[in-house]
């Protein structure tokens, strides 16, 4: 296979990840309005996904047995995803799936003032841009005044609490510790702390696990099979075929097919100035990843220029 045949199959994959999460936000909303809960939702969602991704490691014969300090670190890192994941369903039923979508990308500016925190990356002049960037279109996305759309505050906090543990879980992804592992397998145990609480929480509420209508369930059905199942293995394909860096750059496709579903399938409404806001914040998380791919680059030239002999650059093979 040729490097054209990876590059085109790789962006196939994540694009399929792109039209998968983008559609949950309209799909999810959709469920809400089939007086489907939550906790439900979420029990479902993450029920049925992990049932596959399991199916799928085993089938597959994936190593599964991992170091007990790996585990750990794994179940802590999807304590994070809970958070993240009952915060942004809530937020649906404040905020247009797209408005909800468009926020959630400041996971990447929050991820690099961690890293600078932490003392991973270096806080440079890009990077200040970016971030202000960022958060100028946030302050756009939710400055929306005569454009006759409502922006709930608690929908708005929700949302930032849902990139804020969004960006630990992508930190998380990002350890030398979970990359070693197969994709499939970090995945499944990852869904094991937002399933037990989802579970935990449908049952002190005295909610239903299970779906109690056809259209219920066929909701629950498309959110784990599309957004659960479908979108992080398309991913992890799309990794291995253009590398991490060319799909997280592609991925930001993600909030525009959230934008268009909203549109078609909830009647959403979405202001210019939440348009221009979205640009601005997908600008400046594709320009991060462009930066740090050119520096990385440029560092590489450098390296091999420095490892060639000075007559083999200058003198022509005979």
């Amino acid at each position: 296979m040729n490097s054209l045949d990876s590059r085109v199959k790789g962006f196939l994959f994540v694009m399929i990840t792109c039209i998968a999460y983008g559609l949950m936000p309209a799909l999810t909303q959709l469920s809400y309005q089939s007086e489907l809960s939550v906790s439900t939702m979420l029990v479902g969602r993450i029920g049925f996904g992990a049932v596959l991704i399991w199916m799928t490691i085993f089938l597959r014969r994936l190593p599964y047995k991992v170091e007990r300090k790996h585990l750990v670190f794994m179940l802590f890192t999807g304590c994070a995803s809970v958070v993240q994941m009952i915060s942004m369903s809530e937020s649906y039923r404040y905020l247009p799936g797209a408005i909800t979508s468009l926020l959630m990308f400041l996971y990447v500016s929050i991820v690099v003032i961690i890293e600078v925190l932490v003392g991973r990356e270096r806080f440079d002049r890009t990077r200040s841009l970016c971030l202000v960037c960022s958060f100028g279109g946030l302050f756009l996305v939710i400055w929306t005044p005569g454009e006759g759309i409502e922006l709930n505050w608690t929908g708005v906090i929700l949302a930032l609490a849902a990139a804020f543990f969004y960006g630990l879980y992508a930190i998380g992804l990002g350890e030398k510790r979970t990359r070693a592992l197969d994709s499939e397998v970090v995945i499944g145990y990852m869904l094991l702390p937002p399933l037990f609480f989802s579970l935990v929480r449908c049952l002190v509420a005295g909610e239903p696990v299970l779906p109690q209508t056809l259209r219920q369930a066929w909701y629950i059905v498309l959110l784990a099979f599309l957004c659960v199942f479908v979108a992080a293995i398309s991913f992890c394909k799309g990794v291995k075929y253009i590398g991490s860096s060319n799909a997280a750059i592609f991925n930001t496709v993600e909030p525009v097919i959230a934008y268009f579903a909203g549109i078609l399938l909830m009647n959403d409404k979405v202001s210019s100035g939440a348009v221009l806001g979205g640009a601005l914040i997908l600008g400046s998380v594709i320009y991060l990843n462009l930066e740090k791919r050119m520096t990385s680059s440029q560092k590489r030239s450098a390296i091999l220029q420095k490892s060639v002999p000075y007559n083999a650059k200058t003198e022509p093979l005979e």
